[in-house]
């Protein structure tokens, strides 16, 4: 009986140890969250869409830093065909901060776009730190917008 004990004690450290590991190896992550919306600007405000594109918006890409330390986002935009990306280079934003963003955790950012000077072949929305690491986004908004884009032309 005490041998049985050992065993099922031993084998729970482990697995705690295992999930331990997994756990601070992930909090190390940088983690982001790519949203391509679609905004109108009103007197009452900004409204954004995620659901589809709505007539007469602009397309904007929210980026929302997840990770448990700060990252500065220096490249938002649009995935093209291999190797090539559509980047939006001067970004329109609403609040008065500065380009590139540091991002706190929690923290996030929209960048507005003009639709006029997108391609029509545009893929994902992807977002770029500073450190190199690039994360990638759709929505169904994204894909109103691909479809409208490809019937401009």
């Amino acid at each position: 009986m005490g041998h049985l004990v050992t065993i099922v004690l031993a084998t729970v450290g482990a697995v705690l140890g295992c999930v331990d590991t997994y756990v601070l190896l992930q909090g190390r992550r940088v983690r982001l969250r790519v949203v391509p919306k679609s905004a109108v600007r009103d007197t009452g405000g900004v409204w954004s869409n995620s659901m589809r594109h709505m007539p007469g918006g602009a397309p904007c890409i929210e980026v929302v830093n997840l990770s448990a330390f700060p990252v500065t986002i220096c490249e938002v935009g649009y995935e093209l065909p291999s190797p090539m990306r559509a980047t939006i280079i001067e970004p329109t934003l609403l609040d008065s901060k500065r380009w590139p963003r540091r991002l706190e955790p929690r923290e996030a950012v929209t960048v507005y776009g003009d639709s006029a000077a997108l391609p029509p072949n545009i893929g994902r929305a992807f977002a770029r730190t500073d450190c190199g690491v690039i994360r990638f986004g759709g929505s169904p908004a994204l894909d109103d917008l691909k479809r409208r884009l490809r019937g401009r032309t």
